[in-house]
């Protein structure tokens, strides 16, 4: 982004029809708010989506629907959160939405529950429906929260079957994040 101050001339035969601007004197804007642009984020997405799953570990399965944590990767301020839903039905799932939320490890009913909902900042692939696999990459800006919580997944299906599945990560999984 470059800014320009303009000054008319008083009679167009003063004006310079062409104005040529020395590099060396553009001064360049670097928004504290954007450390990551759309771009670099899709290129590390992608670069994700091209490593092999490491993290097995953690992964659920309901109603013949699996959604498994691949990895999980760092890059400067932002986390990059690798998973893969396998459906192994013969009816499509429709994806009616995808949430993110940090909430307690165990709930008592004698105590608040507390839950933070966590949007990302970019997501990778933006399907609607899939038949047998669906692979994505979801990126947060870092956060940080404490061991009796944990960072839950759910996805829900659109349709009245209520298939919704739900996958938990702890915090210790967060910590071992690679870097991209």
């Amino acid at each position: 982004m470059i800014q320009y101050k303009l000054v008319y001339a008083a009679s167009p035969a003063k004006a310079d029809s062409e104005v040529r601007i020395d590099p060396t004197n553009i001064d360049e804007f670097l928004n504290p708010a954007v450390s990551m642009s759309h771009e670099e984020m899709q290129r590390f997405a992608l670069l994700a989506v091209q490593q092999r799953p490491e993290m097995r570990h953690v992964s659920v399965r309901k109603q013949k629907v699996q959604l498994q944590l691949n990895n999980i990767y760092t890059v400067g301020d932002y986390f990059f959160v690798d998973v893969t839903m396998k459906n192994r039905t013969n009816i499509p799932y429709a994806i009616d939405q995808v949430r993110f939320k940090i909430e307690d490890k165990k709930v008592l009913k004698a105590t608040n529950f507390q839950q933070l909902e966590v949007e990302p900042v970019f997501t990778l692939y933006d399907v609607d429906n899939f038949k047998r696999k669906y692979r994505n990459v979801y990126v947060f800006k870092r956060f940080t929260f404490p061991d009796e919580k944990v960072f839950n997944m759910e996805v829900s299906e659109e349709q009245v079957s209520g298939r919704t599945i739900s996958m938990k990560v702890n915090y210790r999984d967060v910590l071992n994040a690679d870097t991209l």
